[in-house]
């Protein structure tokens, strides 16, 4: 299927950008990037996005959250070794759908979790990372379902 969607004209895609959290969803979405990374030789990169920052104002939690999201992303990173790609990483702060779309290129493809959370009239209200970063990414987005 890659080969077809090729030949008819998808964009070469010279990265892959997994941005993650620390859920189950998001480690399905890992493993989907870093197959597909491997199987089109191309470098990937998982990044997590601390949105705390205007929140929290004591120096303690913000470090023990900031070792949190360092240890996740490291387990992240094993997968990657299991399926035989280096992974890279990166921790930033800011607004998540935002600090998204700053780092892709048009060259990238972004592999996101969903997580369906809400139901009812709490679904209408709800702000989605991942609606935010398909609307705004400079390239294309594939979102991983939860199974």
């Amino acid at each position: 299927m890659i080969f077809i969607l090729s030949i008819i004209g998808m964009r070469e895609i010279k990265r892959i950008i997994i941005p993650v959290d620390n859920t189950k969803e998001s480690e399905n979405a890992v493993k989907e990037g870093a197959f597909l990374a491997k199987l089109l030789g191309v470098n990937a990169k998982i990044i997590t996005v601390n949105d705390t920052y205007h929140f929290i104002s004591s120096v303690v939690i913000e470090e023990k959250l900031k070792k949190e999201a360092e240890a996740f992303l490291e387990n992240f990173k094993k997968i990657g070794e299991e399926i035989g790609i280096k992974l890279e990483t990166q921790l930033v702060v800011g607004k998540p759908a935002e600090e998204i779309v700053k780092i892709a290129r048009e060259d990238d493809l972004i592999i996101m979790a969903y997580h369906d959370k809400t139901k009812g009239v709490d679904r209408i209200l709800e702000k989605s990372v991942s609606k935010d970063v398909i609307r705004n990414a400079p390239c294309s987005v594939l979102v991983v379902k939860s199974k």
